[in-house]
């Protein structure tokens, strides 16, 4: 959105600066047209210079720089600069959430989003002791992602455990993907020495481990077929 954003304000002031050159173009042309068609006159640059009691002079020249038009472009440009710029400081400033005076530690992974007595945040590390980063507006959007309890994502993982089909049992193998999460709850695709789980459950023990269940297919000819074998399985973020 950010992004985005930037571009529509550049693109809206490179139209207006577009437009001031045509203008500018035009009128330099007009002017010069002008200045060759019409003779030099000494009487006449003396008294557009000097007559300072002309009011005929002072109308032509109040309505030349501060006619409506061009009051009104200057009025976007100022604008569109002063907005960019407001914009751009919102961005930078520190996120506030009161908390009645308490302080809160929120687990990130390795590391802990830290709410303090006094509503700023800051990303500490894993031994709450260093800070990583102080939370400003324009990091609030990948946070809200981070923080949401349910979305996809995109975890490899290796998998281990037991499985078991009608013809056989036993401990087997592998490497798993995590794509999508609900609260603790994450399901996941696995392949492993002895067959292939396309529909599996887990719930998460840590922030990387987690055991579940699996179904699917096994690769000998008597287990080919979904839920033809299971796997009570063990993942592992890697």
């Amino acid at each position: 959105m950010n992004i985005i954003l930037k571009d529509l304000i550049f693109v809206l002031l490179g139209i207006i600066g577009g437009y001031l050159f045509i203008k500018i173009r035009q009128k330099v042309i007009n002017q010069t047209k002008e200045v060759v068609g019409e003779k030099f006159s000494l009487s006449k640059f003396s008294s557009g210079m000097l007559n300072i009691v002309s009011p005929v002079g002072w109308a032509k020249d109040i309505a030349s720089i501060f006619n409506l038009r061009k009051l009104i472009i200057i009025g976007i440009i100022i604008g569109c600069i002063y907005g960019y710029g407001w914009y751009r400081g919102q961005q930078g400033k520190p996120v506030m959430i009161d908390l009645k005076g308490k302080e809160e530690f929120i687990k990130l992974n390795e590391h802990y989003l830290h709410i303090q007595k006094d509503g700023s945040m800051q990303v500490l590390d894993k031994d709450k002791k260093t800070v990583l980063k102080d939370i400003k507006v324009k990091d609030l959007d990948n946070l809200r992602k981070y923080l949401r309890p349910y979305g996809f994502k995109f975890e490899p993982v290796l998998v281990a455990g037991l499985g078991a089909s009608i013809s056989n049992a036993g401990f087997e193998g592998g490497i798993g993907v995590r794509y999508f999460k609900w609260f603790k709850w994450v399901t996941d695709v696995a392949l492993t020495n002895k067959g292939f789980y396309p529909l599996g459950i887990s719930y998460k023990l840590t922030e990387n481990s987690a055991i579940g269940l699996s179904t699917g297919t096994g690769f000998q000819k008597e287990e080919r077929g979904l839920f033809s074998r299971f796997l009570l399985k063990f993942t592992n973020k890697f």
